[in-house]
């Protein structure tokens, strides 16, 4: 199925160090030879997480916890039907011409549907790294690669690789356009 998302993020920051934030979207989804194409919601992320910045020269580190609240589509494959935690870590390092990024977690998965089938949840893990290139000011490139291993039962592990450009439009916020592809089903 191919599947077009429009994704928000939105994230403030109480104190210096802690950002508190939510992300969400909507998408349509077009699965050839089936009646599960369509648009909706996908499922809701709210997180927390801890900035250790410049723990020594152009080294950041990140600790924090993410839920996912279900009100994804899963009918039309926008969604899973079930809630979710993780608790992740990252690190990020800034070279002269490049910044370059990783994460691991671990997220324990509820009991969903995806598509009218039944799933068993299971603990995850996921690991990514980035890159990001700097070109101007306000624009930067960005690869991502990242592999998460199966949440339910019967799933198999979820690899995807994405490329795209960061535009800082203002002080406060930033739009992404990217492609990203799955590298299993």
């Amino acid at each position: 199925a191919d599947v077009f998302l429009v994704r928000g993020v939105v994230a403030f920051r109480p104190f210096k160090s802690l950002e508190v934030g939510g992300r969400f979207g909507f998408g349509t989804t077009d699965a050839p030879g089936t009646s599960e194409d369509g648009s909706g919601a996908t499922d809701l992320d709210a997180y927390g997480k801890w900035v250790f910045a410049n723990v020594s020269q152009d080294l950041d580190f990140t600790a924090g916890l993410l839920v996912t609240i279900p009100t994804g589509d899963d009918a039309v494959g926008l969604g899973f039907d079930a809630f979710s935690s993780q608790a992740f870590g990252g690190v990020r390092y800034h070279l002269d011409s490049v910044v370059l990024g990783g994460h691991l977690g671990v997220r324990f998965n509820g009991d969903g549907s995806f598509q009218g089938n039944k799933l068993t949840g299971k603990t995850s893990f996921e690991m990514g790294v980035s890159a990001l290139f700097p070109l101007a000011n306000h624009v930067s490139l960005v690869g991502e690669f990242q592999i998460e291993t199966d949440r339910f039962e019967h799933v198999d592990a979820a690899t995807q690789l994405l490329v795209g450009a960061n535009w800082r439009a203002c002080g406060r916020g930033m739009f992404r356009g990217a492609v990203a592809g799955g590298l299993t089903d």
